[in-house]
């Protein structure tokens, strides 16, 4: 066990694999079903973002519990940013090789494999050439990156209805909304195991954190794409995400009391200074 947390060294309940299988498939199914509908197609992103945010929040659990947890912040800043240009890349694709049939069909999942080979030529790097002594930081930075990929990209899908690069390029790389879900995609996969980590840091507690945070994101994604969306598509995004988000905070914090010795409450801060 690390000291800063417990995660690699410790039982999980939930296998690793099983949380990488949930991400890719929920994450890609949420983008591809983004278009079926104008109201459930967003909600459907969105809810693939969940997925996508749970698995990489995994990862940053794995990869972290070999330190103090003081890494978090830096493998979560440079995996999502990996993602951004792994997706944009991918979803380029269509622009530059029009000609391809399902090139542009295939834009989410090339961006995928785009983030995942870049973020396993950077942990190469950073265990081969810098000298990380981490043996999981390959596959970790890997995952993370792959996470954040379908983590924008569900966002982005939730916004425009489409995964169209088009569509995804003008509302929300042209208008800045990108910058916005690169944040906030960010401090969803980063923040749990961060708001977790300790001597007795459990991965369940962990992930029903990442759940919420996810949904959070989700929540904040359907007030941005009042913009540029569909008037209830934008609603529903919002109220599902609310909903999951007061389920899985309720979850997270009972499971906190749970594990407390006890619990105390402190009251208010004082009127005036003592």
């Amino acid at each position: 066990m690390s000291a800063g947390g417990s995660a690699d060294g410790a039982h999980s309940s939930i296998n690793g694999n099983h949380l990488l299988l949930l991400g890719i498939i929920g994450g890609l199914l949420g983008i591809y079903l983004c278009n079926i509908n104008g109201i459930i197609g967003p909600v459907l992103a969105g809810l693939g973002t969940v997925c996508a945010t749970v698995w990489g929040a995994n990862a940053i659990r794995s990869v972290a519990s070999y330190g103090l947890g003081t890494g978090v912040p830096s493998i979560g800043y440079m995996c999502l940013s990996i993602s951004i240009i792994g997706v944009l890349a991918g979803l380029a694709l269509g622009f530059i090789f029009p000609d391809i049939p399902m090139m542009s069909t295939l834009g989410p999942v090339i961006g995928l494999i785009f983030a995942m080979i870049i973020a396993t030529i950077v942990g190469l790097i950073a265990t081969k050439i810098v000298g990380m002594k981490i043996p999981i930081m390959v596959r970790c930075t890997a995952e993370i990156a792959g996470a954040g990929a379908l983590s924008v990209l569900g966002l982005s899908a939730a916004v425009t209805g489409s995964y169209d690069a088009t569509d995804i390029f003008n509302h929300v790389v042209a208008n800045g909304f990108i910058a916005l879900f690169f944040i906030m995609c960010t401090m969803a996969i980063q923040h749990p195991f961060n708001a977790c980590l300790g001597p007795n840091e459990d991965q369940s507690r962990t992930l029903k954190c990442a759940t919420s945070t996810a949904f959070l994101s989700m929540m904040i994604t359907g007030l941005v794409s009042s913009v540029a969306g569909d008037v209830f598509g934008w609603l529903a995004v919002f109220i599902v995400g609310l909903i999951g988000w007061i389920i899985s905070f309720r979850a997270f914090v009972k499971a906190s009391y749970d594990a407390a010795a006890s619990v105390k409450w402190a009251g208010l801060w004082p009127k005036v200074e003592e």
